[in-house]
């Protein structure tokens, strides 16, 4: 028997069927998974409600806390469903390239095989991206209002795990995540197992305090009065936090905090060795080294540090849901942003835009061991 030679024009429309079926299974095992994750994650979790059965509220809550890893989980099941379904419906392509009857059928596992391939090749990714996690990098939820307006309550972080080498010093101005096991909590004092917090003082520094206001070595921290601040804070944590938003400059950075009336800081502290003196940017509510050691200060160990806080990862809406308008957006920039909801933010806007276009041309302390002069604030004018 003569055997059958396939002409060029049929070898060329088969390899253009190839490429078409390549494209759509990527468009049915990945593009179409992808979107329906996005969009569940986006719009279709519900809020924690009271009313859910207990196991559905648990995965409410998972969901809402982490949406990345129940983006990927979601990711992998639309996956398996769509390719099982691909096969059943019609119009498949990859009818067109079946191979004579003659030729032995694939086995049953090895269609399974073929099926699980890209949901495995993804669930792989995601075992490597926790594991990248717990050395690398690591997300953080903020619990409490002791960084607002920086960081609002319920919004995700990430931190940098490597920012700092063994020994190293974070930078004043920093917003680090290290372990309230290691810093000297009054007795009975609840906290978080991880604390948020802004470097203020490093090794050496002597801290004095005149209300919200830190002096370093006797020299004020320049601040810059922004007009009023006031945030809403969600269902349970009570009422509003309001006072005076000023832009507070350290070491050539400029950054927000919260000022009002507050318990005095008396004396002064001296930040010791393998350590740093650290302040909650909402100066009223802040549970930091001010308080600690039963009100005499105390400083972060620099092996509590776990991370440095660099980037947002998701936020919040008063109505609790997801914010993804500030996804990797650096939570220390070189212009600090006000971010509120609920209210009309232009005329403390146009304070802040004001005081950095005023900012001071000395922004370092002193080095530690000169005199300490009478405490003065160094507030700027603002709005």
């Amino acid at each position: 028997m003569t055997p059958v030679s396939s002409s060029p024009s049929h070898v060329t429309g088969r390899s253009a069927l190839r490429a078409v079926l390549r494209a759509e299974r990527a468009l049915w095992v990945a593009v179409i998974p992808a979107l329906l994750a996005i969009v569940t994650v986006r719009f279709l979790i519900p809020l924690p409600s009271p009313a859910l059965a207990p196991p559905l509220l648990a995965l409410v809550q998972a969901g809402q806390s982490f949406p990345l890893v129940a983006g990927a989980g979601l990711f992998v099941l639309f996956s398996l469903l769509a390719q099982y379904w691909r096969a059943h419906l019609p119009g498949d392509l990859s009818l067109a390239l079946a191979v004579p009857a003659a030729r032995k059928a694939p086995s049953r596992f090895r269609q399974w095989l073929e099926i699980a391939s890209v949901p495995a090749a993804v669930a792989l990714a995601v075992g490597v991206a926790l594991a990248a996690r717990a050395t690398l990098g690591e997300p953080y939820r903020v619990l409490t209002a002791s960084m607002l307006p920086t960081l609002q309550p319920g919004v995700q972080v990430m931190g940098n795990k490597r920012a700092y080498k063994p020994g190293e010093l974070p930078r004043r101005g920093d917003v680090i995540a290290f372990r309230s096991s290691a810093v000297a909590l009054s007795h009975g004092t609840a906290a978080p197992p991880v604390m948020m917090k802004r470097v203020i003082g490093l090794p050496g520094d002597r801290i004095q305090m005149h209300g919200g206001t830190a002096f370093i070595n006797g020299w004020a921290v320049p601040t810059c009065d922004a007009g009023e601040y006031g945030y809403l804070l969600p269902d349970g944590q009570g009422g509003a936090v309001r006072g005076r938003l000023l832009v507070e400059f350290l070491d050539e950075r400029a950054y927000l905090t919260v000022q009002m009336p507050t318990n005095a800081f008396p004396g002064v502290y001296e930040v010791q060795p393998g350590e740093v003196f650290v302040l909650g940017d909402n100066r009223g509510t802040s549970l930091d080294s001010r308080s600690w050691n039963d009100g005499h200060g105390g400083g972060a160990p620099l092996t509590a540090i776990d991370a440095r806080v660099d980037r947002f990862l998701v936020g919040v809406h008063l109505d609790g849901r997801a914010d993804w308008s500030r996804i990797l957006r650096p939570v220390t920039p070189d212009r600090p942003l006000l971010w509120v909801e609920g209210y009309d933010a232009s005329s403390a806007e146009a304070g802040i835009s004001k005081c950095l276009n005023e900012a001071p041309s000395v922004t370092r302390p002193p080095p530690p061991g000169g005199p300490l002069a009478p405490m003065t604030p160094s507030i700027q004018g603002g709005i």
